[in-house]
């Protein structure tokens, strides 16, 4: 699991190599007068390459924004209609460390303001380890929403990118971002739901354990998760991983709303293209089955503090009665 996430650093670092070879072997044919034309083009691309690079781990990486969303159901309580959900996934806060603090700052605050009825968390709050969490303690405990905050785990947060540990400490690590994401005042589900009312009327916020596949891990149970609520309840499902929606969710559960993150659309689009779309069916996005819905966020951070094209969001999310 611990060489998945050196993956992508060691392929930028060998498209930096390769750049900065590029760079340094066509500047010295060009200052020597013994370029051609070939040594030109290089040159041009090798830095064009280079600044989009240098793009990507600052000013893409810093970039942010808000993204708004409609759901109308008809099975939504009518106490609920215009009801707000303000969304965050795969925080990663690992690298806002040090000079990048600001921008965990910068989501929390843009998620108060939206002055929301409730927020979630749709998992991944750390790279590999719960220390990261504790520079950003006070920033996230300060999130604030009239129901609550509620989250889920996401495959990171199970502590299996630790390199050659015992299941005895990963389960002691484990329980460390659990206890710190209850800290933070926030309504962990483990496979359980909260019901949030409205006079007489209510709604469900479930919250599923991460349910990916191979090599992710899989501990998502529907019967679990929906045990004594009602098929007529409307239900707002949080699973971190989206590819559970078609497999899992949509069979065994009555879920009407899903929301979920994972894939971080790549961190990068290609004239609109995401690399992740060949893997994930629900790559990015909003996605439909008849009168049920999956919203799939690209996620504040990543493992590589580096985005093109696809800045860190939160989703605001209100819900309409059809």
């Amino acid at each position: 699991m611990y060489i998945r996430l050196l993956i992508v650093p060691i392929i930028l670092l060998i498209i930096a190599g390769l750049l900065l070879f590029g760079i340094i072997y066509n500047s010295i044919r060009l200052i020597r007068h013994k370029a051609k034309r070939r040594h030109i083009i290089g040159l041009a691309v090798s830095v064009s390459i280079a600044l989009v690079i240098t793009y990507g781990f600052t000013l893409g990486f810093e970039a942010f924004k808000v993204q708004h969303v409609e759901f109308e159901s008809a099975d939504l309580p009518a106490s609920f209609h215009d009801y707000k959900i303000v969304m965050f996934t795969d925080a990663h806060v690992g690298n806002f460390a040090g000079r990048r603090q600001w921008m965990v700052r910068r989501a929390v605050d843009s998620i108060n303001a939206q002055h929301p009825d409730a927020i979630v968390f749709c998992g991944d709050i750390e790279n590999t380890d719960p220390a990261e969490l504790k520079p950003f303690a006070g920033v996230l405990s300060s999130l604030r929403a009239r129901d609550g905050v509620f989250s889920v785990l996401g495959n990171h947060d199970y502590s299996l990118y630790k390199h050659d540990i015992s299941q005895e400490t990963m389960r002691k690590l484990n329980e460390q971002t659990i206890q710190a994401e209850r800290s933070f005042g926030w309504h962990l589900l483990m496979n359980e739901t909260a019901i949030i009312r409205r006079g007489g009327d209510s709604i469900v916020i479930a919250g599923e354990e991460n349910g990916g596949h191979k090599p992710f891990p899989c501990y998502a149970d529907a019967a679990k998760t929906m045990a004594g609520i009602n098929d007529s309840s409307f239900v707002v499902m949080l699973q971190h991983d989206p590819s559970a929606w078609r497999r899992q969710v949509l069979p065994q559960t009555n879920a009407q709303l899903t929301l979920s993150g994972h894939t971080h659309a790549g961190q990068v689009s290609i004239f609109g293209w995401s690399p992740t779309s060949l893997i994930y069916e629900e790559n990015c996005g909003a996605y439909r089955q008849g009168d049920r819905m999956l919203y799939v966020s690209s996620g504040l951070g990543g493992i590589v503090p580096f985005r093109i094209d696809f800045p860190g969001e939160i989703v605001v999310i209100t819900l309409k009665k059809k």
